[in-house]
């Protein structure tokens, strides 16, 4: 998996819970633009950045990486 695939999985659970990349970045702490970036491969994510993500999404980071 590379960033870009990452980066649609991330956007495709995050839609599914019908969230935007703007709320998302908002309720883990970061700028609003952040999941924007990360759903386009133009930067790298944290672990704590993930783990942040995936509990707001309620899933685990297996499902971004095994969907």
């Amino acid at each position: 998996m590379d960033l870009n695939d990452f980066g649609k999985k991330l956007g495709e659970f995050r839609k599914s819970k019908g969230m935007s990349a703007y709320e998302l970045s908002l309720r883990i702490g970061k700028d609003p633009s952040y999941i924007h970036k990360v759903e386009n491969a133009k930067i790298n994510i944290s672990l704590s950045s993930l783990f942040k993500i995936c509990k707001e999404l309620e899933i685990t980071p297996a499902e971004i990486f095994c969907a």
